[in-house]
């Protein structure tokens, strides 16, 4: 008799593990729908994000600073892990077993459902934002467009400012800039104090970045950190040139402000920077702002370009050719394959053009020196 219901059995066991199947298919695909539906309210988006995924994440990272590493990192080496586990099992039942285009089937089928899920999970604690209220619309401060003249005038400001503090900070025997990684990280939190006042919309709980253990594989696939929402993480690439470290804490820190753009996070790192009486901070973010304005200008002018960039002192220009050194020396396929997913993922937010917007920060720069806050004094 019992082998008799053995077919059945089977036969059963199949169209449950179906319609398991099935559900974890259609449930994140039914929320990525709902999500389609909702994104173009503004005031749902806003309500989704301020009361609903930032005190998770606010709850979540307040658990995860007690730790010493970083969890995001664990999840990451987790999943790599696992998706190179599962491929390697698939291969082996392939060959193995029977039935090989069934196992295959389920196989795809549920390594497709694994990734709908994450998608569907960074999706409403993440990709909210990006149809949520910006830091232009919370301020008023919009990226206007920029002229040649004015490109000039904020390049060689920030070229006089980077060259004095150049001279201010410590350097190895190299002549390039040095610091201790730990202070840093730990001074990283203060630095948007002094911006509250001017932008209330940036208050809120700071967790410390933490630095990467993975680094080195960070910079292969050309990136100097990342925000992990699961877990409401800073992560930074402490592998990169040093002088650029503190920007990319600052750059982080605005990601934790729920703001989404980063172009935005370019600009608010480099104006809290600037602004900090912390001369490692300044230092560094007036380096980025060089970096920008000086794509920017020479695009739009290359002899105007060529006069502002004499300002630069000799000290930090080694710095910026021993970034330019480092980046260079690791172009690889990696590095594409990464960037592309990157601005893919992004584009299906509605950024498009992700990777260039890194640069149009300059927009921003110019409209708050120019006409939001055309009382500010450059720096002589």
């Amino acid at each position: 008799m019992p082998q008799q219901r053995q077919p059945l059995q089977r036969k059963s066991r199949k169209l449950r593990w179906l319609w398991v199947s099935l559900a974890w298919v259609l449930a994140p695909a039914a929320l990525l729908g709902l999500f389609q539906l909702c994104k173009g309210n503004r005031a749902w988006m806003n309500f989704w994000v301020r009361h609903v995924t930032s005190p998770i994440k606010s709850g979540v990272s307040w658990l995860c600073a007690f730790l010493p590493f970083g969890v995001a990192e664990v999840v990451w080496a987790a999943g790599v892990l696992a998706v190179a586990g599962f491929l390697v099992r698939t291969v082996y039942l392939l060959v193995t077993r029977k039935g090989r285009l069934r196992r295959l089937l389920r196989r795809v089928l549920a390594l497709g459902s694994a990734a709908l899920i994450v998608y569907a999970g960074y999706t409403l604690m993440w990709g909210a934002n990006y149809y949520a209220d910006t830091f232009s619309d919370l301020t008023g401060l919009t990226d206007r467009g920029t002229n040649s003249t004015e490109l000039y005038t904020l390049l060689v400001a920030f070229s006089d400012r980077a060259s004095g503090l150049a001279e201010e900070v410590e350097r190895d025997e190299d002549g390039l800039y040095i610091q201790d990684l730990d202070t840093l990280f730990a001074q990283a939190t203060e630095v948007y104090d002094g911006l509250l006042e001017e932008f209330p919309c940036l208050a809120g709980p700071d967790r410390q970045p933490k630095a990467m253990a993975f680094s080195r594989i960070l910079s292969y696939m050309g990136f100097t950190g990342f925000y992990f929402p699961f877990t409401g993480e800073s992560m930074v690439n402490v592998n990169q040139p040093e002088y650029l470290v503190p920007f990319t804490l600052l750059h982080e820190l605005s990601h934790q402000r729920n703001i989404a753009s980063e172009e935005e996070c370019n600009f608010l790192a480099i104006l809290a920077g600037v602004q900090s009486d912390n001369i490692d901070f300044a230092y560094s973010a007036c380096m980025a702002a060089y970096i920008h304005l000086s794509n920017a200008l020479y695009k739009a002018d290359a002899d105007l370009w060529a006069d502002a960039a004499a300002h630069l002192s000799e000290a930090a220009r080694a710095d910026n050719r021993a970034n330019s050194q480092y980046w260079a020396a690791l172009e690889s396929p990696a590095k594409a394959a990464s960037q592309s997913v990157y601005s893919g993922v992004a584009k299906s937010y509605g950024q498009e053009d992700v990777l260039a917007s890194y640069g149009a920060c300059v927009d921003l720069l110019a409209a708050y020196y120019f006409d939001y806050h055309p009382d500010a004094q450059f720096w002589s």
